[in-house]
């Protein structure tokens, strides 16, 4: 930016220049922000704090409203929190803006990744003092633990005194996008803490932006570092592209899967005792927004609407498109059963005095949401749904919305490590179809090995919580639907060759609707 005439100090006051001067391009850079598609129109300062500022550097906590235009030349504005550190001194050349003073030129970043952000965070977690914004908002600190979260590490050494690394092993989550409420991540990962559920993270605090008429926004907390192998889904990609290595184009069976899987189906049934658990624990609470609620009329409206919408629109892409025959004879069978699925769905009433109850959930539970650890598993970001707002995502829903979410995330896996080895891996002499087929076969095994066993923890302690058995398949068949639908739109726009994975999962709900579900050692063995 050109030259201005006011000191270092004074640049808070030039802030809403430097905001709409920032390039445009270095906005879309970033992953948090949701509107890379749109035309970034304008942006404007919203509101400001200074958490801290001396010669050298200027710490502040800023929202920012980026006003987007619509392919159809519709405008909306997306408020964002975004933490700005003014340095006197280039620190690297990743700055936003810089800005040129009377001798001086600052550089402008983005500070969440910033050391004297996090140390400035920290020390307000401590004190426990409210921040003013120039609005008159606050910027309120809420500590939940008295101390630090540590690990420690015995070093090997020569000397005769005992030496420990110690290392503070928290990290600090920004919630990006300004959304009223108290962010679920932050409330259900403190409630199951506090409920004994030890498979999630310590939370030592959070701040709260507070307006002049009360309203809250989350924008961040400092929860436990959870030191990890993998996710799960890298853990899961990683293990299937060793066991197609050792694939020799053996005649598929499940006996094959069995033997040669062992250990990733032990793994399969602790992550499903895991989430039955918290399932069972979320069932517990004794809070105004926890506990066991029983369905409504409204809220089978909604999955059914949720489920229609996106059917027909889903009709509507498939009926322009060219395919090849495997995935043309899919869209057949799918668009055959167009007539039963909505009979089906608009009927989906009948099943509310079976559908179970409905509790907090994850809300957006698939593989990559749990980690692996030298202990076992740690599961991780509760917020929901990301495009839904926060009053959505604190919906009491039924429990079968995560185990569809874990099926679905099964099948991708499986399809993702056959085209990774299908596009890297030289010919081995053998059909590449029996690599599919031998997939297929793993993601249908380890589906029936994780929803049997979530059923028999569950059944053992809250049988009430979810669907009889009668009922379950037809039940989870529509949670399935309503998640495969959704991936359907998104890969047919966005990653055509994936296509058939949501497709194939939509025929198999199909199948579950018509209350047959794939019983594997018959499917395989006749």
């Amino acid at each position: 930016m050109k030259k201005g005439e006011e000191g270092f100090e004074g640049l808070p006051s030039k802030l809403g220049v430097i905001v709409r001067n920032i390039d445009n391009e270095k906005i879309r850079g970033f992953r948090w922000f949701q509107e890379k598609a749109l035309n970034i129109v304008d942006k404007c300062l919203y509101d400001y704090a200074i958490l801290y500022i001396d010669e050298s550097i200027i710490i502040i906590a800023a929202f920012i409203d980026f006003i987007v235009k619509s392919l159809n030349a519709d405008e909306r504005k997306s408020r964002y929190y975004f933490p700005l550190i003014i340095r006197k001194n280039m620190l690297s050349n990743d700055y936003l803006i810089s800005y040129e003073g009377d001798n001086f030129t600052a550089y402008i970043y983005d500070a969440v990744d910033d050391i004297e952000y996090i140390r400035c965070m920290d020390r307000i977690l401590l004190e426990g003092k409210n921040i003013d914004f120039v609005s008159g908002a606050k910027l309120v600190p809420h500590r939940l633990l008295t101390y630090d979260i540590y690990n420690s590490e015995r070093l090997n050494n020569k000397s005769s005194n005992s030496l420990t690394l110690l290392k503070k092993n928290e990290i600090i989550k920004t919630f990006r996008r300004m959304v009223h409420g108290l962010n679920p991540d932050l409330e259900m990962t403190y409630m199951l803490r506090k409920s004994g559920f030890s498979n999630v993270q310590d939370i030592r605090g959070y701040f709260l932006y507070v307006d002049s008429d009360n309203n809250i926004y989350t924008i961040s907390m400092i929860a436990e570092y959870i030191d990890n192998i993998a996710d799960m889904w890298q853990y899961t990609q990683d293990y299937l592209k060793d066991f197609l290595v050792k694939y020799k184009g053996n005649k598929i069976d499940l006996s094959y899967i069995y033997e040669n899987c062992n250990d990733y189906l032990k793994e399969v049934k602790e992550m499903s005792l895991m989430i039955a658990n918290m399932h069972i624990r979320l069932s517990a609470v004794k809070d105004k927004n926890f506990g066991v609620a029983e369905p409504k009329e409204s809220d089978i409206d909604n999955l059914s609407n949720e489920i229609i919408t996106n059917l027909n629109l889903l009709f509507n892409y498939i009926k322009c498109g060219i395919y090849d025959s495997e995935v043309n004879d899919m869209v057949k069978k799918i668009s055959t059963n167009k007539e039963f699925l909505l009979k089906k769905i608009s009927n989906i009433k009948q099943y509310m005095p079976n559908f179970g109850k409905y509790i907090r959930c994850h809300g957006d539970l698939h593989l990559e949401q749990i980690l692996k650890t030298n202990y076992g598993y740690v599961l991780i970001d509760f917020e929901g749904e990301p495009t839904k707002s926060i009053c959505e995502r604190s919906k009491h829903l039924s429990p079968l919305k995560d185990v569809a979410g874990m099926i679905r995330s099964f099948n991708y896996a499986a399809y993702s490590a056959y085209f990774e080895y299908k596009d890297s891996l030289p010919n081995k002499g053998y059909d590449i179809k029996n690599v599919e087929n031998l997939l297929s076969i793993w993601a249908d095994v380890v589906t029936n090995i994780f929803i049997d066993n979530y059923i028999n923890t569950i059944k053992s302690v809250t049988p009430d919580l979810i669907p009889d058995v009668e009922h379950f398949d037809a039940i989870i068949a529509l949670y399935k639907l309503d998640k495969a639908l959704f991936e359907a739109i998104y890969e047919v726009n966005n990653r055509p060759t994936w296509f058939k994975i949501p497709l194939k999962g939509i025929i198999e709900c199909i199948e579950g609707l018509k209350n047959k579900r794939v019983d594997v050692e018959e499917a395989y063995y006749g």
